[in-house]
C-alpha cells in the first residue's frame, strides 16, 4: 500500500468534519474564525487518523503484556524471528481467548504491537507458532501495519482507499518469505479452522488487523479468503 494512498485517505477522512465545522462557524461567527477552525479541526482529525489507531487498537484488546518467564516459549520465538528479520521487537500482548488468532498494528514499525491469543499459544507447536508470528512480523517489517492501522483509526471509512484486495494471500506469502516453510503455516491455519479464530469484543473496523477475522460467523470481506483456500494455496507453494 503506497504512502500516497495512506496520505489521501487521511486527508479525505479529515476533510469532512473540518469543512463542515469551518462553514458553520464561518456563517455564524465570521469567515476568519471559520477558516481558522477548519485548519485546526483538519489537523486534529488528521493527527488522530495517522497516530491514534495504535491507541484505539490497544484500548480494544483485553490483553496483558507478555512476560519473559511466564510466556518463555512465545518470547523466545518472537525474539528469534525479530533477530532473523531485522525487526525491532514489538510490544507483545496476550489475549485470553480460546480462539486461535494474532494481530499486528501500529503507526510505524517502531511503535508496533503484536497480540496473540492464549488459544494460539497453547494449540500450536513451536514451528506452527513461528509461522503465524512470522506473518505478523512481516507486516511490521514492511510497515503493512501502517495503512491497516490508519484504516482502523478511520473506523473503516477509508476502506475504499486502504482496503487491501489481496490481504490474506499477500500476508501468507510474506510469512513464508521469512520462514521458508509453507507447511507450517498451512498446518497452523488448519488448526485455526478446526478450533475457531473468534476473539470476543472485536469490532468490524479492527477485523482486518487479525490473521483471520475474529468475529463469529463473520462474512468474507475485502481481501479475506476462507481458511481452506489459504491452506490450499500454501500447499501449492
Amino acid at each position: 500500500m503506497s504512502a500516497s494512498r495512506t496520505f489521501a485517505a487521511i486527508a479525505a477522512f479529515a476533510a469532512g468534519p473540518a469543512v463542515l465545522t469551518g462553514v458553520v462557524l464561518g456563517v455564524v461567527v465570521g469567515w476568519v474564525a471559520g477558516v481558522v477552525t477548519l485548519v485546526v479541526v483538519a489537523a486534529g482529525v488528521a493527527a488522530w487518523a495517522r497516530f491514534g489507531g495504535t491507541y484505539l487498537v490497544r484500548s480494544r484488546l483485553p490483553g496483558r503484556p507478555a512476560e519473559a518467564r511466564r510466556d518463555a516459549r512465545l518470547c523466545n520465538v518472537i525474539e528469534g524471528l525479530c533477530t532473523a528479520a531485522g525487526v525491532r521487537q514489538p510490544d507483545v500482548l496476550i489475549v485470553e481467548s480460546d480462539g486461535l488468532n494474532a494481530l499486528a498494528a501500529g503507526h510505524s514499525s517502531s511503535s508496533a504491537v503484536l497480540a496473540v491469543t492464549t488459544g494460539l499459544v497453547t494449540s500450536l507447536d513451536r514451528i506452527e507458532l513461528e509461522a503465524v508470528l512470522a506473518e505478523a512480523l512481516w507486516a511490521i517489517r514492511y510497515e503493512r501495519i501502517v495503512p491497516a492501522t490508519v484504516l482502523a483509526a478511520t473506523f473503516g471509512l477509508a476502506s475504499p482507499l486502504l482496503a487491501d484486495p489481496d490481504l490474506d494471500s499477500r500476508a501468507d506469502q510474506g510469512a513464508v518469505s521469512l520462514t521458508r516453510y509453507p507447511p507450517a503455516l498451512a498446518s497452523a491455519i488448519e488448526k485455526m479452522e478446526a478450533k475457531g479464530a473468534t476473539v470476543t469484543g472485536q469490532p468490524r473496523f479492527l477485523a482486518h488487523l487479525w490473521l483471520a477475522d475474529p468475529r463469529p460467523d463473520a462474512p468474507t470481506g475485502p481481501g479475506r479468503l476462507p481458511l481452506p483456500e489459504r491452506v490450499e494455496a500454501l500447499r501449492e507453494l
